[in-house]
């Protein structure tokens, strides 16, 4: 399966203010999309097949579990990071159980979520990178 690009992200949440913080926070750096509920995002994934997905746990209709549900049957892998409001460990756990990436609870820190993408986005330029033949003894570190 073909990787998705490495500079798209999607912002998935019903409050607006949630959508502009994290869109100006990586604007100009990432190609960010945004969806106010659930089915819009995955036609973006299908479309647009973001590297990362910021997805909130509590939306009116179909709720951030349903999503992350759907996200997965589009044959799409981008890391899904959930965010919630309310921090309820069952359906955190379940998230997890389901292929999320972690959760971030609100109100949260960008420069927290700034350090998750930088990585995320460093860890997949590497495996991108990688000659699937090498062994990891066999990869050598870039020099920056």
């Amino acid at each position: 399966m073909k990787q998705p690009p490495l500079n798209k992200i999607l912002i998935v949440d019903d409050e607006e203010n949630i959508r502009f913080i994290l869109k100006e926070a990586f604007a100009g750096e990432y190609a960010v999309f945004t969806a106010s509920e659930g089915l819009s995002a995955v036609e973006i994934i299908k479309e647009e097949r973001p590297a990362m997905v910021f997805l909130d746990i509590n939306m009116p209709g179909l709720d951030g579990v349903a999503v992350l549900k759907l996200i997965k049957g589009t044959g799409q892998s981008p890391v899904i990071w959930m965010l919630t409001g309310v921090e309820d460990l069952e359906t955190v756990l379940q998230t997890l159980n389901m292929g999320a990436s972690g959760y971030i609870t609100k109100p949260f820190d960008v420069g927290k979520i700034r350090e998750i993408v930088s990585s995320t986005m460093t860890a997949s330029e590497r495996k991108e990178r990688r000659n699937p033949n090498d062994k990891p003894w066999q990869i050598k570190k870039s020099k920056k």
